[in-house]
Formats: C-alpha cells, sequence, structure tokens
C-alpha cells in the first residue's frame, strides 16, 4: 500500500457508520487493486500458467491426451495447481516483506483499524489472485473438452483449487515476515520450485524417487485435487491424509509469521 492509498484510507476509517466488516472490505479492496495494478506481478502470474498449459497440454502432448484422457486429467490438475499456488505465493511474499523493511506494518499498526485487517486483506488477495490466474486454464479445459472432466467434477476440482490456495497464502506471509525486501522473491522461488517439480505434479517421477513427494505440499494439493474429481489413476494416498498434512502447514507457517510479526525489528 503505497502513500497515497493510506491518505485516502484512514479518513474512510472514521467516517461514522463505518463497522469493523467494511473496514476489512476496504482493505481487502485496496490490497487487491494495487496487485493487479502491478503489470511486474500480474502478467507473469496470470499468464504464465495458462500459457504452459496450452503448450504441453495441446501443443506438445495433443495427440497423447486425445488418445489417454487420464493424460489430460493429470495435466489439467498439474497446471492448474501451478496457477493457483505460484499466484499466492506471490502476492503474499514480497509486498510484505517490503512494507515490513520500510516500516509500513509500524504506520498501518498506528491507523484506526482493526488489528490484523491488513494481513487478512493480504491473504484474501492472494486466495483471488490465485482464482484468477488458475480461471483462463478452467475456461479452456470446459471450452475444449481437453481434461475430460464433466461439469460436477470440474465444480468440485475447483472448489479445492481455491481453497488450496491458503497453505500457499500462509507460506508466503511467512517468508514476507522472515525475509528483506530485495531477498523475498528469491527466497519464495527457492521454497516454491523445487516442490514443483520434485512433487510428481507436472510428470510421473521414477519409483526411486516417490519417497520424498510426501515432504512437498504441492503433491498433497494435487492429490486433494484429483479425490475432489473422482480420478483414481494418480491419487496414492487417502485424501484426509493429504488434508491433514496441508492444515498441519498452514499452522506451522502461520505460526512463524505470527511470531515474526509480533516482533519489533
Amino acid at each position: 500500500m503505497n502513500a497515497t492509498t493510506l491518505i485516502h484510507t484512514a479518513p474512510a476509517l472514521h467516517a461514522p457508520g463505518h463497522s469493523v466488516v467494511n473496514v476489512y472490505l476496504l482493505e481487502m479492496r485496496l490490497e487487491l487493486l494495487r496487485l493487479l495494478r502491478m503489470p511486474a506481478f500480474a502478467l507473469p502470474m496470470f499468464l504464465l500458467p495458462v500459457g504452459t498449459y496450452l503448450l504441453f497440454a495441446f501443443a506438445v502432448a495433443g495427440e497423447a491426451v486425445a488418445k489417454d484422457p487420464d493424460t489430460g486429467r493429470f495435466m489439467f490438475a498439474g497446471f492448474s495447481v501451478m496457477a493457483v499456488t505460484m499466484a499466492a505465493l506471490f502476492a503474499t511474499c514480497p509486498n510484505l516483506a517490503m512494507e515490513r523493511e520500510q516500516g509500513l506494518l509500524t504506520l498501518k499498526r498506528a491507523l484506526p483499524a482493526p488489528p490484523g485487517a491488513w494481513l487478512t486483506a493480504k491473504i484474501v488477495a492472494g486466495v483471488a489472485c490465485g482464482a484468477f490466474a488458475y480461471l483462463p486454464i478452467l475456461v479452456l479445459a470446459v471450452v475444449t473438452g481437453q481434461a475430460h472432466l464433466s461439469g460436477a467434477q470440474l465444480a468440485a476440482m475447483s472448489a479445492v483449487l481455491v481453497a488450496g490456495t491458503i497453505p500457499f497464502c500462509a507460506l508466503g506471509v511467512m517468508l514476507g515476515a522472515l525475509t528483506s525486501g530485495s531477498a523475498a522473491p528469491a527466497y519464495a522461488n527457492l521454497a516454491y520450485l523445487p516442490g514443483l517439480y520434485l512433487s510428481g505434479v507436472f510428470f510421473p517421477l521414477p519409483k526411486s524417487m516417490h519417497f520424498q513427494t510426501v515432504f512437498w505440499p504441492h503433491f498433497h494439493l494435487d492429490q486433494l485435487v484429483f479425490a475432489a474429481g473422482d480420478v483414481s489413476k494418480f491419487r496414492w494416498i487417502a485424501p484426509e491424509m493429504a488434508f491433514v498434512v496441508l492444515l498441519g502447514f498452514t499452522v506451522l507457517c502461520s505460526g512463524i509469521a505470527l511470531w515474526r510479526l509480533g516482533r519489533k525489528g
């Protein structure tokens, strides 16, 4: 949030009739608008997932997908996981680190707003950005039928994908709370990219590498997506286990972030 936004926000919070809910909604709207008005964030996050999905699922493996519907389902789930998680992580991590480094968080705490409204806004904006990044892939799957999924399956998988942004928002908040503004994007990539490939989300891994997939949150979200869509071929663990792991991951990241943000300096 820049200085201009702060100037326009503070009087609104003093205005009579503004409830706590309205304050939260205002903070969420401003945070989301700020992200969408940043081309350096919005263009890569919204175009890269659907661009790679078009390249691999249609251009490279189009014939394989036509012959084997399971290949289409695998690619749809993998690139959808990439879309929602990448957008959620990078919508929260770098900006939070920069604001903390510049002292803006101290200024926000002094504003007449409910405690934590700015943090809630960042998480909600991360979830929204994940949904926006996923939407073009969903439209392609519906229009072309390339995913070989019914409307009910797509609806259930979409709900899980949007909810699955929350653990990665928590990861972004944790990294943003621990790292400097200049180093935050590098740490976010370091935490995110290995799991994207080593979790087996993009391509099947050799059996010798299966043991390590359970350490990556991407894998567990992918498993929940397959379970929601009733796709049994690529399910390796129970959905209850995947849910518990993601819940624990979210709690751990959130706890570390709140501990760090609660400290001065």
